[in-house]
């Protein structure tokens, strides 16, 4: 008998779960956790603690989410998997952040170039007509994209050889020397763009005197792009299969014909990328092309000769600019060349996408058509080879021809199109709108000017070394700043003035949310800001300027250049004179020696707060930021005018609080005196001027130019700057009024005349006051322009009541403001008869303080007018906001309920989830 003993039951297979399927739980816990997080977040942020700010808010909500997901997939799951969901949380979250940014900074460029581009005159247009003034229908970036695609394709076809060569070496010859090639090839690959631009520009620019060109930029952007593509290449190299080149070395292939016919085929589709590396790394790049070639407005088809412009530098140079309309042009360059990039890699990814042995149709149909040719040489007894070699030859010397003709075709037009030569100049931002403005004007006569406004003191390096025909400062050669000897240029040169205007201190102030457009400050109280003597708007010497206003009790936030800056020397030229004590007293506690003089950069304390930004454009892009309540800074009045924010009225010597527009400034201006040897500004007189119109912080800008034939510097080009001076000193001085500026004097234009006289080449016109368009040009020696400025108004005189609550510069909006001897100076006296402050930082004391703010036209929830407390002859000034007390009152019950709300938040999001797990594992377990 057998017997059988039943082995042990089999085990039933539970369901294998994929990895990528999600639950009905998951998707809860995902949700449920990102709400609770925000939730959190904002209870932390609003009520709990003294948080504030986007970016912290992200944080904290991204760190609670991660705290609650794990606390919900850990009722589920066990602790690898919820180690594994948290990595995944993490990962998704960075990748979402990245492609976040990216999509964010393509849609910012885009939305801010869209006025631009939605133009059809943006693509086909040079910006040589358009001035900064212009519509955007008028001039666009067909110089700059035809500028871009010039040097990127010189330095393509400097690169591409040079680049995939030198990795074919370092991949199929080991040895030594290619161990060193690749360690300098690492290293270059973090050579900074500006070296490789200052490499260049010595050697062919200075060294060897070749002209600054589209050339010498392409062969500076091939430098930075030569490191990248021979890496990239020789990594893609290696990674092609020994078998491939074994095989056919078997079959008695040489080595280059092996390089030719396996290894470079089978990388194709690396090669493309390593490609577009390099292009993208060189297309980029604005130092390069500033140094090498230099901006010009002007479409330039000669690469060989004159500056020419690219999309980068353009949209680094508009974007500088006060005016909207630039800087909309800046962003649609910036967008173009976006475009531009993206059409390269599609190119690039159509060319080499394909890998070894994936052919198209067309390369099917090829290789089917030379098989057929193998078999019919093959079938031959003499094959002839002097056919390939023929053809091979006739189309080397045609593409030879066809370079050569492109080249006389291109550089043909020079010549014969021109009545005048072209000439190009570098330096001051100060001036910049005008002379972009005076440049597109003479293209009507033929002139060709080039302008690269990159500041006064890269425009003089420019000038010394040769590499420009003209210079514009606002500060001369020869000064010594902090040990350094600013040396003039080693050849006979002269001054001569070009355009005035007013040093003027733009600001963001508010009170009680209400933009203040009417500040008024002496120069002991401009001279304490920037020194850092004053910390507070609040402060009694601010205040006394400002009887009309409350002032707040709000943090001065100073902005300063933080380069080489004109209006740096300007402002510091007037502190070292008239504000002496105040300035040396700073300087002490800086690293600059006293007595501190002038200076082009702006000396700062160790460890200081304040920011110091490096060009106009950005002084006033951190005023004009909305959050940046309290800045203020010294910049261009033309800049404030086109931000529309206000400037600072400035106490002049005959006791009147006045703006700078341009009328003020003639009138100032009036008192300056001239250095008859070089026609350098001499502006004490300015400074003490006893005009009641005269804004004391005015000045002009320089030109430097040539008196003698030197260098590049031709009569030819003589003969073109005499007449653009000519036209700028008469013609071109009516637009400056409506640009920020003002024109300049009789006196100055006369002697920039006699200036232009000596520069050769020139027609040496006699000064003929009949015959120039000047607006201060009037019969028996007058000054029209001048003496239609408008005399300051009594509320704008020292020791006034109250003070005007008209705006200034861009900001032409009233502010209004209190009257009576109770506002503003702090007067507690109040008055019988109605004379209670209606806008002051005192008492609102007297009978009728509530009747003088309503018929002041002030707002009390601004100026802090008098109320029901005037009636008891006194009070104190108070503000309030009906939410920040609510929010401070019954504090405990309010954090009561703010805890019991949060509880059933938290068991609202919590809560489910955890029922249903429990649920689905009372179900299995019945199972």
């Amino acid at each position: 008998m057998t017997t059988v003993v039943p082995g042990p039951a089999p085990a039933v297979e539970q369901p294998r779960r994929r990895t990528g399927a999600r639950r009905a739980s998951d998707r809860y816990a995902f949700l449920w956790s990102l709400a609770g997080a925000l939730a959190f977040s904002s209870l932390l942020f609003q009520r709990f603690a003294p948080f504030s700010g986007g970016v912290g808010f992200a944080v904290c909500t991204w760190l609670a989410f991660l705290g609650f997901y794990a606390l919900l997939v850990s009722r589920d799951e066990s602790a690898l998997a919820v180690r594994d969901r948290l990595a995944s949380a993490v990962v998704h979250s960075i990748a979402a952040l990245l492609l976040g940014v990216l999509v964010w900074t393509v849609g910012y460029v885009f939305l801010h170039g869209f006025d631009a581009l939605r133009h059809t005159n943006f693509y086909t247009q040079d910006l040589s007509e358009a001035g900064p003034a212009d519509p955007l229908t008028k001039g666009g970036a067909l110089h700059a994209l035809i500028g871009t695609l010039t040097q990127i394709t010189i330095s393509l076809l400097i690169t591409i050889p040079l680049g995939i060569s030198c990795a074919v070496f370092l991949s199929e010859v080991p040895g030594r020397f290619s161990r060193l090639v690749r360690t300098l090839v690492e290293a270059m690959t973090a050579l900074p763009s500006i070296l490789a631009g200052l490499f260049i520009y010595a050697v062919l620019v200075l060294a060897l005197g070749f002209s600054r060109s589209g050339l010498a930029a392409g062969v500076a952007l091939s430098v930075m792009m030569l490191p990248i593509l021979i890496r990239a290449t020789d990594v893609v190299l290696r990674l092609v299969p020994a078998s491939l080149k074994e095989a056919s070395y078997a079959l008695g292939s040489s080595r280059w014909r092996t390089v030719w016919t396996v290894t470079l085929p089978s990388a194709r589709s690396g090669l493309a990328t390593a490609v577009i590396l390099g292009a993208a790394r060189g297309i980029g790049e604005t130092s390069p092309v500033l140094l090498c070639s230099g901006y010009t407005k002007n479409l330039n088809l000669d690469p060989l000769h004159d500056p020419q412009a690219s999309l980068p530098l353009m949209a680094f140079t508009l974007v500088k600019f006060p005016s909207q309309l630039q800087v909309s042009r800046a962003f649609g360059a910036a967008a173009v060349l976006l475009t531009l990039v993206l059409l390269l890699f599609l190119v690039a990814r159509t060319l080499g996408g394909r890998g070894p042995g994936e052919l198209t149709r067309r390369q099917q149909l090829r290789r089917a058509r030379r098989s057929a040719e193998d078999v019919r040489r093959m079938a031959t007894a003499r094959p002839s080879r002097k056919e390939p070699v023929i053809s091979r030859t006739v189309t080397v010397l045609a593409a030879l021809a066809l370079i050569c003709s492109s080249l006389l075709l291109g550089a043909a037009p020079r010549a014969a199109a021109e009545d005048y030569r072209r000439i190009s100049g570098a330096g001051s931002t100060w001036s910049s709108n005008a002379m972009d403005s005076w440049i597109s004007n003479v293209r009507q006569y033929g002139m060709t000017i080039d302008f690269d406004a990159q500041g006064s003191s890269y425009g003089r390096n420019q000038f010394k070394n040769g590499a420009t025909d003209f210079a514009v400062s606002e500060i001369p050669y020869g000064l010594t700043d902090g040990g350094q000897f600013d040396a003039p240029p080693p050849w006979p040169m002269a001054y001569l003035p070009i355009v005035a205007g007013g040093t003027s201190f733009m600001y963001n102030l508010k009170i009680g949310g209400q933009r203040v457009t009417n500040l008024r400050l002496s120069g002991d109280v401009i001279a304490k800001i920037f020194t850092g003597r004053i910390t507070r708007w609040n402060d009694p010497a601010v205040q006394a300027d400002n009887p009309g206003l409350k002032m707040p009790d709000v943090a001065v936030r100073p902005v300063v250049r933080s380069d080489g800056s004109g209006t740096t020397a300007q402002l510091t030229t007037w502190m070292s004179k008239r504000q002496q004590n105040i300035w040396d007293d700073y300087c002490r506690s800086t690293p600059r020696h006293t007595p501190c003089g002038t200076t082009s950069f702006f000396p700062l304390l160790n460890g200081s707060t304040w920011q110091a930004l490096g060009t106009s454009v950005a002084v006033a892009n951190a005023v004009a930021n909305e959050s940046n309540v309290g800045a203020i800074t010294y910049v261009e009045y033309s800049y404030a005018l086109n931000s529309n924010f206000p400037v600072v009225k400035m106490l002049n010597r005959s006791g009147y609080y006045v703006e700078p527009n341009g009328r003020n400034v003639s009138v100032a201006l009036k008192s300056a005196a001239i250095n008859p040897s070089d026609l350098t500004q001499q502006l004490d007189g300015v400074y003490d001027s006893t005009e009641r119109s005269a804004y004391p912080l005015s000045s002009y800008s320089y030109m430097a130019v040539h008196t003698s034939e030197v260098g590049t510097f031709s009569r030819d080009k003589g003969r073109t700057l005499a007449a653009f001076g000519y036209y700028f000193l008469c013609e071109g001085q009516k637009q400056a009024d409506g640009l920020g500026y003002s024109p300049l004097t009789p006196q100055l234009v006369k002697s920039a005349f006699e200036q232009f006289a000596k520069v050769p080449g020139s027609e040496a016109r006699a000064f003929d006051a009949s015959k120039c368009t000047n607006p201060t040009f009037g019969p028996g020696g007058h000054n029209p322009y001048a003496e239609s400025a408008d005399p300051p108004q009594d509320c704008d005189r020292k020791g006034s009541a109250t003070q005007c609550g008209t705006g200034t510069g861009g900001a032409k909006q009233t502010t209004p403001v209190g009257t009576g001897s109770g506002g503003g100076a702090g007067s507690a006296s109040g008055g019988a008869a109605g004379s209670g402050g209606a806008g002051g930082a005192g008492a609102a004391g007297g009978t009728g303080g509530a009747a003088g703010g309503s018929a002041a036209g002030g707002d009390p929830a601004l100026t802090g007018g008098g109320g029901d407390g005037g009636a008891a002859g006194g009070g104190q000034q108070v503000s309030a906001d009906s939410v920040a007390i609510s929010a401070t009152a019954g504090s405990g019950l309010r954090h009561a309920l703010m805890l019991i709300a949060g509880a059933l938040l938290g068991g609202v999001i919590v809560l489910p989830p955890l029922v249903a797990g429990r649920a689905a594992r009372s179900r299995e377990e019945r199972r």
